[in-house]
């Protein structure tokens, strides 16, 4: 049976034979394309291991060199983090320069003060109005960037098309769509330097709103999203309305579900000549 031992300074060698009691003559192992053969002429070691030795030194780099490395992932995950991070505000940055600077090249002496505000970058906020109003920060929302978080990465393509609506009457209106380029969707945006502004603006539109739901000519109110919006004023007419409407549509449930039930009683089979 081959005998294989390490000597003092971690070579592999085979063991030739015993000199005496505390020599032993052995035989050098190589690689040799990709065999490990035994080679070389024979010496004489007095001590052998079973396993190759370590020395303090190099058990205490080895550890050294793994702590070494443990921390330098770490503070490579942190690094990339907030290289990430900054790459981000960057991106953001620049999307929002490169509109800026668009609407500058673009601009004349007939365009509103509200164009003269973006390019300026005064626009704080966004009042959303239709199916679900809103007030949205312009640079923490992330419905105003184009974003894309492939990967775990949140990446800014670029900022929404927001379109510019010109009626005959002179009037203009703005429109934040779904995407960059203007497909998708769209939704009516009124634009406001500050977030009071913003919820002037949205009052505004409920008072409108609430107006022809009181008086019946409009059944639809989205109250859960209006009563999100922080400092709004919904009239009690139109909580009341949207309480007895809701209780109508409750109790054409229950009616439709009583006839529902009687319908199915009527067909239920019988059992020893009586309804079940």
């Amino acid at each position: 049976m081959t005998d294989i031992k390490f000597t003092d300074d971690g070579k592999k060698v085979l063991v030739v034979g015993k000199l005496n009691a505390q020599q032993t003559i052995v035989q050098e192992i190589f690689v040799s394309a990709g065999q490990e053969i035994p080679s070389g002429e024979n010496f004489v070691v007095k001590s052998l291991h079973d396993a190759p030795a370590e020395s303090w030194k190099a058990k205490n780099l080895r550890e050294l060199e793994q702590r070494y490395e443990k921390d330098r992932h770490k503070l490579q995950a942190q690094l990339d983090d907030q290289q990430n991070k900054l790459e981000l505000a960057k991106s953001k940055a620049k999307a929002h320069a490169d509109v800026l600077l668009s609407f500058v090249k673009g601009s004349d002496d007939s365009q509103t003060e509200t164009l003269r505000l973006f390019m300026a970058g005064q626009i704080t906020h966004l009042f959303v109005a239709g199916y679900s109003p809103e007030i949205i920060h312009w640079t923490d929302s992330r419905e105003i960037y184009d974003c894309d978080s492939y990967g775990g990465r949140t990446r800014v393509e670029g900022i929404k098309l927001i379109s510019l609506m010109g009626k005959t009457d002179g009037s203009l209106s703005y429109r934040l769509n779904q995407y960059r380029d203007g497909s998708g969707s769209s939704v009516t945006i009124f634009p406001a330097t500050s977030y009071e502004g913003a919820l002037a603006m949205a009052q505004a539109q409920l008072d409108k709103d609430s107006a022809a739901y009181v008086e019946g000519s409009n059944n639809y109110f989205k109250l859960d999203a209006w009563q999100k919006i922080e400092g709004i004023m919904i009239p009690s007419e139109v909580i009341d309305r949207h309480e007895m409407l809701a209780d109508q549509s409750r109790v054409k449930r229950i009616e439709a579900i009583k006839k529902e039930l009687s319908e199915l009683e009527g067909k239920a089979p019988m059992k020893n000549g009586k309804k079940p």
